[in-house]
C-alpha cells in the first residue's frame, strides 16, 4: 500500500536524506518501481537470470501505470479550467462591465487608453480629453464631470450594453486630445487595475471580451507553473484541482450584484489564491532551490503582487507566506550562531536554504513598495493616494458593528455606509477650523471637505479620528474587533443569493470527491505520517491572516477567503474519507495475499 504522499507537505525536501526516503514512498509508482528493484537484486544473482525478462515487464508496467495516472491528472486539471471558462462565458461576463464601483473602473480605463495614445501618458495619469469623453457619454457621477449627471440606472443599461460599451472604447480611444487640460489621477484606489486594462487591451483588442480573456490569461499561467513544478505530487496536483473547484463556485459567486463580472477588481484577489498556494506548498515541503523550483516561484510571486497591485485585500496572503517561514526556519542553530561570529555564514545559509521561497515574496513586497513609490508621477500623487482607502473603511466598520458607537458617531448615517467617514472628517477639521489645501475649502464661512481631490488628506484625518474613537471608548472598539465584526461578516454572506443555491454545492462536492479518488488512485494515500503539527500551525498561521479582511471591515467581496475555506472544506469531505477507505482496502488485500502465499506449499513470500 503507498504510504500518503503528503510526508513531504511539511516535510523535507526530496534532495534530503528523509525527502529521499519519503520519495520511496510517495506514489503508488515508485512503490512498483522498488518492488521491481528488489526483486531484480534477487533474481540477479547465478542462476536467476532467466528471470530479467519478469523484471523488465514490471519496471515497464510500473513505468506506464505512472505515465498513464500523471496524463489523466493533466486532463483533469484542463478540464476544471475549461469548466471555469465555459461557465464565465455562459453568464456574459465576456459582454458587460460593472456598475460598482464605476469611479474605479472609470479613471482606470482612462489612464490605460491614455497609455495607448501617442504620445503616451505614464505615470498612472489620465488625459482629462479621454475621462471628459467617457463622462459625457454615461459614465459622470458627480456634477461638472459633464453637462448631465448619469443616473444608476442609466449607468447599469449601459454597461450591460456590449455593443454600446465596445463603441464607447474606440470611441474615447480616439477622442481629440487636449494637452494643455491638467491630466487625471485616480485617488483612493489601487493603481494596478489600469495595468491590468491596458494589457488586456494592448494582448487581445479594444473590447469588453479582452479582459475576460487576460483573466484567464493569468489563471492558466498560474496553472501550469503549478502542475508542472509539483507534477509528481498526487496530493498537490489534488490541491490545485480543489482550488479549480473552489474557482468555478466563485465564478458562479461572481454574479453577485455587487461583483457581476470576474474582471471587476474585487473578485481579482481569488488570481492570487494558487501562486500564495504555490510558494506556500515549496516552503512546507522544504523544496530545493533549484533552477526550475525557482523559476515557479518568479513566475507565481511576478503574478501575486500584480493582483496585489489591483486588489489590496490579497494583500494577508503574502503575510501568511512570509509569518509561515518562521515555521521552517531551525531557531537552535540560529540561537547557537547569536553567540558565535564564526556561525554566522552557515546560519545565514541555513535560512537561505529553508526559507527561500518566503525570501522571494519579501523581495516581491520590497519590490511592489519601491515601483508604488517611484512610477506614479509624484507631482500629482501624494504618498497616501496610490492606494485603496484603509483608515477609512477600518474607522466605518467598527463604527457600524456597535450600537454604543454607531449611535454617538453615526451622525444619523446607515451602517456601513462611506456617509460616516465623511461626516466624521468634516466635523473634525471644522472642530480644529482647518482648511487643508486641495482637500478642504471655505465657502461663505462654512468649510467643506472634497474626497476625491485629496484621498490622502482623508485617509490621514480618519486615521487620527480611529484611534481617537479608540482612546475613548478602548472596550467599545474590543467589543465590535472581536464580537460585532465577525457576527456581522456571517450576515453579510446571507445577503448574497448565489450561496443559497444548493446546486453549486452539489457540484462542487462531486466534481472535489472524483478529484480526490483520482489522487488517492495515483498515490496520494491516507495521511498516516505527516507532520500533523507543522500543518496545523499552517492552518492556524493562515486562518488568522485571513480574518484580516473581516477585520478590516465585514464584507461579503472576500471571494478568496471563501474559496479557501471552500479548499479545506473539501478536503475533509472527500479527501480524506476516501484515502481512509482506500487504505483500509489495501490493507486487506495485502493480508489475504500474505495469508495465501503462506498457505501454497513451496512459495517464498515476495520481497
Amino acid at each position: 500500500m503507498p504510504r500518503c504522499e503528503l510526508v513531504q507537505l511539511a516535510g523535507s525536501s526530496p534532495n534530503s536524506r528523509e525527502g529521499k526516503l519519503h520519495q520511496q514512498v510517495a506514489t503508488g509508482s515508485d512503490v512498483e518501481a522498488g518492488r521491481a528493484s528488489r526483486m531484480n537484486e534477487t533474481l540477479s544473482t547465478p542462476g536467476h537470470h532467466v528471470a530479467a525478462p519478469i523484471t523488465a515487464t514490471i519496471r515497464s508496467t510500473a513505468s506506464f501505470r505512472a505515465n498513464a495516472m500523471s496524463a489523466v491528472l493533466a486532463a483533469a486539471v484542463l478540464a476544471l479550467f475549461a469548466l471555469s471558462v465555459m461557465r464565465s462565458y455562459s453568464l456574459g461576463h465576456h459582454e458587460r462591465m460593472y456598475d460598482n464601483p464605476v469611479y474605479r473602473w472609470r479613471e482606470s480605463l482612462a489612464i490605460a487608453l491614455s497609455r495607448m495614445q501617442q504620445p503616451p501618458l505614464h505615470g498612472y495619469l489620465a488625459y482629462r480629453s479621454i475621462r471628459n469623453y467617457l463622462a459625457e457619454h454615461g459614465l459622470a457621477l458627480v456634477e461638472g464631470e459633464a453637462k448631465a449627471v448619469s443616473t444608476r440606472e442609466e449607468r447599469k443599461v449601459l454597461v450591460n450594453d456590449t455593443a454600446r460599451m465596445n463603441q464607447l472604447l474606440l470611441d474615447a480611444s480616439r477622442a481629440p486630445i487636449d494637452a494643455t487640460l491638467p491630466p487625471v489621477t485616480l485617488t483612493g484606489n489601487e493603481l494596478g487595475l489600469a495595468d491590468f486594462f491596458y494589457w488586456s487591451f494592448r494582448i487581445f483588442g479594444l473590447n469588453l471580451n479582452s479582459l475576460v480573456l487576460f483573466y484567464f490569461s493569468i489563471l492558466f499561467v498560474s496553472v501550469l507553473t503549478f502542475f508542472l513544478t509539483f507534477r509528481r505530487s498526487p496530493f498537490c496536483l489534488l490541491l490545485l484541482m480543489l482550488y479549480l473547484i473552489a474557482h468555478l463556485f466563485a465564478v458562479h459567486y461572481a454574479n453577485f450584484d455587487l461583483i457581476q463580472t470576474i474582471h471587476n477588481s474585487r473578485f481579482l484577489s481569488i488570481l492570487a489564491l494558487l501562486p500564495s498556494m504555490h510558494i506556500f506548498l515549496l516552503l512546507l515541503r522544504r523544496e530545493p532551490a533549484h533552477p526550475a523550483n525557482v523559476a515557479g516561484a518568479l513566475v507565481q510571486t511576478l503574478i501575486l503582487f500584480f493582483i496585489v497591485s489591483c486588489r489590496t485585500q490579497a494583500l494577508w496572503q503574502v503575510l501568511a507566506i512570509l509569518a509561515s517561514a518562521a515555521l521552517t526556519v531551525r531557531f537552535r542553530e540560529l540561537w547557537r550562531a547569536v553567540r558565535r561570529r564564526d556561525l554566522w555564514p552557515g546560519a545565514v545559509r541555513l535560512v537561505t536554504r529553508d526559507a527561500w521561497p518566503a525570501l522571494v515574496v519579501a523581495a516581491g513586497l520590497i519590490g511592489l513598495f519601491v515601483y508604488s513609490a517611484r512610477v506614479p508621477d509624484q507631482n500629482f500623487y501624494g504618498p497616501e493616494s496610490k492606494r485603496h482607502l484603509f483608515w477609512h473603511p477600518l474607522y466605518v466598520g467598527m463604527i457600524s458593528t456597535d450600537r454604543e458607537l454607531l449611535a454617538r458617531y453615526a451622525y444619523d448615517s446607515e451602517p456601513y455606509t462611506d456617509s460616516i467617514g465623511y461626516f466624521a472628517a468634516m466635523h473634525d477639521v471644522r472642530g480644529r477650523n482647518e482648511v487643508i489645501p486641495g482637500f478642504a475649502e471655505l465657502n461663505d464661512g462654512v468649510i467643506t471637505i472634497n474626497v476625491l481631490k485629496n484621498s490622502g488628506a482623508f485617509d490621514a484625518i480618519m486615521r487620527r479620528i480611529f484611534f481617537q474613537v479608540v482612546a475613548d471608548h478602548p472596550w467599545a472598539a474590543l467589543r465590535s474587533f472581536l464580537i460585532g465584526k465577525p457576527i456581522d461578516q456571517l450576515q453579510a454572506f446571507t445577503l448574497v443569493p448565489e450561496l443559497r443555491d444548493p446546486s453549486i454545492y452539489i457540484q462542487s462536492l462531486a466534481l472535489a470527491l472524483g478529484a480526490s479518488v483520482l489522487a488517492v488512485l495515483a498515490g496520494a494515500g491516507f495521511p498516516s505520517t505527516i507532520r500533523w503539527r507543522t500543518v496545523a500551525n499552517a492552518l492556524v498561521i493562515v486562518i488568522i491572516c485571513s480574518s484580516i479582511t473581516t477585520l478590516t471591515v465585514p464584507s461579503a467581496l472576500i471571494v478568496d477567503v471563501v474559496a479557501l475555506y471552500l479548499i479545506l472544506v473539501l478536503l475533509a469531505a472527500t479527501y480524506l474519507p476516501v484515502a481512509w477507505l482506500w487504505r483500509g482496502r489495501a490493507a486487506r488485500t495485502e493480508e489475504s495475499r500474505a495469508h495465501a502465499q503462506a498457505a501454497a506449499p513451496g512459495t517464498v513470500l515476495r520481497p
